[in-house]
C-alpha cells in the first residue's frame, strides 16, 4: 500500500503573513509535510527506525530501499526490506515492505541484510539481497550468511524470491551484494562484502544474466583490500562518473565513517585522497547512486544508546547528500538542490534582547548571544564566519534551558581551528568539558578568509555542510523549541550575514 509520506512529530502552528508585509515572519511557511531526513513506515502513530539504504533510481524515481528495524515473535526474525520514494528529496512515499523476513527457524531469511536493486534489458527488476540466520550453522545450513536472489515482473509492487538461488560464500561474513553491469565486458559483476585471511575484502562474481543460477555466478576473487585494517568493509557501492571509478564502503571498526577509493582508469589501482570520508559517524552504511548527470549519497543517522546522548546505536532517519566533485575527482558532501530549494524562504528570529539577528562577534574570552527558541519546523540556517586567532572553537549551541546569555547548551556544533576539525558534542558539562566528540571530520582552517555554511534541521537530525567541502551530521534531541546560540571559546570571531529559512 502507498500512502503520502508527513512529517513525524509534532504539527507546527502556522501564522498567515498580512498581504503588504515587508520583514519575514517567524513560523509563516506552510511547509506541506515535506521532510528532509525521514524514517521508514508507520504502524499507526509508532515511527520504525531506517537502516542500511539500498538506493535505486529509474525513470525520474528515487527508490529508497532499507532495512526497516522492525523485528518478528522472536529475535532471530527481523529487518524486512522497506521502500520509500522520491523524485525531489523533500516528498515521500511510504511503498511499505517489498520482502519480508521468514519466521522459520531453518530458513536463511529468517533476517534480511542489505542487498541492492537493478533493471535487467527486458524491464523486470531484481534484488540481490543477504539472507541471514543467527542459528543458520546450529540449524543445518552451510553457514549463517548467504547470498538471495528476488525478482518482480509488475514494476516492483510485488518480489518473488528464488527459493533455489544460495550462493555461499566461504565463511559466515558474506553479505551486502551490490550488482552492476560492466558494458565493456556485457556481464553483471556483484560485489560482496567478506573476509579473507582475518582481513576484510570485497569479493567480485559475475554472471552473463541476472536470471543465473547461484552456481552460475563465477568467482573473480578479490576486487578491494581493505587498506586501511583488517575491519569489514560494509555496504559497498561502485560508480563511474564523469571519467572517474569510485569505491564506496563503511568501516565496522573504530571510527565507523563511510569511505571511497577512486581510480582513474578501470583498471588501474585503487587511490584515495588525504580525506577519504563522505561525512562522519552519524553517516552510516553509505551508498552512491546516479540520478541523470548528479550523483548522491545516502546513508542514515542512528538513534543514540542514551536516548537524548550517547553514541550512536543502529537504525535511525535517511540522510541524503548530493556530491560535488572536484577537477581532481575529490568527492565533496553538498546540500541538496532540491532541499535547498524547498527551504528557502526567510523567517524572522531574534537574540533574547529583542535585536535583529545579522552577525555576531567575539572576542577570545568565551561568549555567547543566545536566540529565542527554535522552531519545530524544517529550519535552514545561513551564515559566514572568520577567525582571526586559532586559540579554541566556536559555533552553535542547542538546547539551552532558557534565555540565557554566555552559556553552553546540552549540545554544540563546533569549527574547531585549534585542532582542525568540525565537530559535535552531545554531552557538554561547562565551558571547559564538551564531553567526548559524537562525530567529528578533519579540516584545515586559514586565517583571513570567510568561510559559509549551510545548516539543515529536521527533528532531532541536523546537517552542517562547511564551505561546499565537508560535512557533519548528528542527532540532538534536545533542540526543538529549546533556546539555541552562537558562540566562541577561544577564538576571536565573527559571524556575518545570518539568515533563517523555512
Amino acid at each position: 500500500m502507498k500512502r503520502k509520506w508527513f512529517l513525524p512529530v509534532i504539527a507546527a502552528i502556522t501564522c498567515v503573513c498580512a498581504v503588504g508585509c515587508s520583514a519575514p515572519k517567524k513560523n509563516s511557511v506552510d511547509q506541506g509535510g515535506k521532510t528532509v531526513f525521514p524514517v521508514s513506515s508507520y504502524d499507526e502513530s509508532l515511527a520504525i527506525s531506517m537502516g542500511d539504504v539500498m538506493p535505486f533510481y529509474d525513470d525520474g524515481v528515487m527508490n529508497i530501499y532499507h532495512l526497516q528495524n522492525s523485528r518478528g515473535t522472536l529475535s532471530l526474525y527481523y529487518h524486512p526490506i522497506s521502500r520509500l520514494t522520491t523524485s525531489d528529496f523533500v516528498n515521500y512515499t511510504d511503498c511499505g515492505v517489498s520482502l519480508e523476513f521468514e519466521e522459520n527457524a531453518l530458513s536463511p531469511d529468517a533476517a534480511l541484510g542489505t542487498g541492492s536493486f537493478i533493471k535487467d534489458k527486458d524491464g523486470n527488476f531484481h534484488c540481490f539481497y543477504t539472507g541471514h540466520n543467527d542459528k543458520g550453522q546450529e540449524e543445518g545450513l552451510r553457514y549463517n550468511e548467504v547470498v538471495r536472489h528476488a525478482k518482480s515482473t509488475d514494476n516492483q509492487k510485488t518480489w518473488v524470491k528464488d527459493e533455489e538461488f544460495n550462493l555461499y560464500g566461504y565463511e559466515n561474513d558474506f553479505r551486502d551484494p551490490y550488482v552492476y553491469y560492466d558494458a565493456d565486458e556485457e556481464i553483471y559483476n556483484m560485489l560482496v562484502t567478506t573476509r579473507d585471511a582475518g582481513k576484510g575484502v570485497i569479493k567480485r562474481y559475475s554472471a552473463t544474466s541476472l536470471d543465473a543460477t547461484w552456481q552460475e555466478w563465477q568467482d573473480r576473487g578479490i576486487f578491494f583490500y581493505n587498506d586501511d585494517g583488517d575491519y569489514n568493509m560494509e555496504c559497498p557501492s561502485y560508480i563511474e562518473y564523469n571519467g572517474y571509478y569510485y569505491l564506496a564502503y563503511s568501516e565496522q571498526g573504530e571510527n565507523r565513517v563511510t569511505h571511497y577509493r577512486y581510480k582513474t582508469e578501470k583498471d588501474g589501482d585503487w587511490k584515495k585522497f588525504e580525506r577519504d570520508s563522505i561525512d562522519a559517524s552519524g553517516f552510516y552504511a553509505g551508498r552512491l547512486e546516479k540520478a541523470d548527470d548528479k550523483l548522491y549519497a545516502f546513508a542514515w543517522c542512528a538513534n543514540l544508546t542514551a536516548g537524548s546522548t550517547g553514541d550512536f546505536d543502529w537504525g535511525g532517519n535517511l540522510v541524503t547528500h548530493e556530491i560535488k566533485q572536484l577537477s581532481n575527482g575529490e568527492l565533496c558532501a553538498v546540500m541538496v538542490s532540491n532541499v535547498k530549494d524547498a527551504f528557502s524562504t526567510q523567517v524572522k528570529y531574534e537574540y533574547i534582547n529583542g535585536d535583529k539577528i545579522e552577525s555576531a562577534s567575539f572576542g577570545k574570552d568565551f561568549s555567547a548571544r543566545c536566540v529565542e527558541k527554535l522552531s519545530p519546523k524544517v529550519t535552514r540556517i545561513n551564515f559566514t564566519f572568520s577567525v582571526e586567532n586559532f586559540g579554541g572553537d566556536c559555533g552553535i549551541t542547542f538546547g539551552l534551558d532558557g534565555k540565557y546569555d554566555n552559556r553552553l547548551g546540552t549540545a554544540a556544533v563546533a569549527f574547531d581551528t585549534k585542532n582542525s576539525r568540525l565537530v559535535c558534542y552531545n554531552q557538554i558539562s561547562s565551558v571547559v568539558r564538551y564531553g567526548t566528540p559524537l562525530a567529528s571530520v578533519p579540516f584545515a582552517y586559514t586565517k583571513d578568509r570567510d568561510y559559509d555554511v549551510d545548516i539543515i534541521i529536521d527533528g532531532e537530525i541536523l546537517t552542517v555542510y562547511l564551505d561546499e567541502t565537508v560535512c557533519l551530521t548528528a542527532r540532538f534531541p534536545d533542540m526543538q523549541r529549546r533556546c539555541f546560540a552562537f558562540y566562541s571559546n577561544g577564538n576571536i570571531t565573527e559571524f556575518k550575514g545570518i539568515t533563517f529559512y523555512e
